[in-house]
């Protein structure tokens, strides 16, 4: 008989921190671009356009001994329900044999993976003296952008928070979310000072930043090429199905771009809308990320550079912080194991 182990999200939040998260998703951009690790075409499905979809992100880790997939599923009208809109779970599979290894609930996983991915934009593209941070997008998932990033960044120490939908500052927002960091900071050990601020002017905001972290659903662009200032790195994390676009294109063109995956981000992430109009082709992608944490490519070549990261989100960060999960959990006797 096979046994398969299932673990919660509570389960998962005593065995893995952001740190943990930021270690994970770089040895799988190093993997991937190592040649032991690949990310697979995504699958994605509309059951109804604008009311409820699913995608399927899969892929192999070969360094790591597995390959897997992670089911997304958004429903709308679920909160009228008494149910969450958005639910997602990650199968892992022993790449020798095909054996079902674990089932984990992603939702536990997902922000801080998706938070470490934009964060290690800002580790190996930004300046190295960079030490503000404006984050465009003030929903669920700019809390892990900012603990991330303060956990991966020690040059970083004033945060700015910019709702691009309205014409007020988010403060209360941002009121919670400054406990929401420093939870997640406290969880790992990696506890710091920083500034949190809520700001009304995303073109002064983004005219002051060193570093620019873009988590919001756009279909049109909420950072404009003249609001950048020269030296300026932006992490893309957003645009992760056809038509979204945060960063308008000519911004992209001037900028020297990197990706997760460079098919991704041409096909449904960042780049796009871009490729499409004809403002950039394919080749304008400098190296994945991977290529440069790897020392096969470079990243920065000037202080006055202005760099983009785009990430679309990849199978492999997934597959690689639930190995992790999984691994800490086993080692904890923790979860439950059901015979299939």
């Amino acid at each position: 008989m096979t046994q398969i182990r299932v673990l919660s999200a509570r389960e998962i939040s005593q065995v893995f921190t952001v740190t943990d998260a930021l270690e994970a998703v770089e040895d799988a951009y190093r993997q991937k671009a190592e040649g032991e690790a690949t990310a697979w075409p995504m699958v994605y499905e509309q059951f109804e356009p604008g009311v409820a979809d699913m995608d399927i992100r899969s892929g192999e880790l070969a360094g790591s001994g597995l390959f897997g997939l992670k089911l997304t599923a958004w429903f709308s009208g679920n909160p009228s329900r008494g149910l969450p809109e958005v639910f997602g779970t990650t199968l892992l599979c022993d790449d020798a044999t095909g054996a079902p290894l674990a089932l984990l609930n992603a939702g536990a996983i997902t922000g801080l993976r998706t938070g470490a991915a934009a964060a290690l934009g800002v580790k190996w593209l930004a300046r190295k003296d960079a030490s503000r941070l404006l984050v465009v997008g003030a929903g669920h998932m700019s809390t892990f952008m900012v603990a991330a990033t303060l956990a991966a960044c020690p040059s970083i120490g004033h945060v700015e928070v910019w709702d691009p939908r309205k014409e007020e500052a988010p403060a209360a927002r941002v009121e919670l979310m400054r406990g929401e960091v420093q939870a997640i900071l406290e969880a790992a050990g990696a506890m710091r000072e920083f500034e949190l601020v809520a700001v009304a002017d995303g073109k002064a905001a983004a005219g002051a930043a060193d570093v620019i972290i873009t988590i919001t659903p756009a279909t049109d662009p909420v950072i404009q090429l003249d609001w950048v200032r020269p030296g300026t790195h932006i992490s893309a994390v957003g645009a992760d199905m056809e038509g979204k676009q945060e960063l308008a294109s000519d911004l992209v063109a001037a900028a020297r771009v990197f990706v997760d995956d460079r098919a991704q981000s041409v096909a449904s992430g960042e780049l796009e809308v871009p490729v499409k109009q004809g403002a950039i082709t394919p080749e304008h992608i400098a190296a994945e990320l991977g290529e440069v944490i790897a020392g096969k490519a470079q990243g920065r070549t000037s202080q006055d550079q202005v760099t983009v990261f785009d990430t679309s989100g990849i199978a492999v960060q997934d597959l690689a912080a639930s190995r992790m999960a999984y691994d800490r959990a086993v080692e904890r006797a923790m979860g439950t194991v059901v015979e299939l």
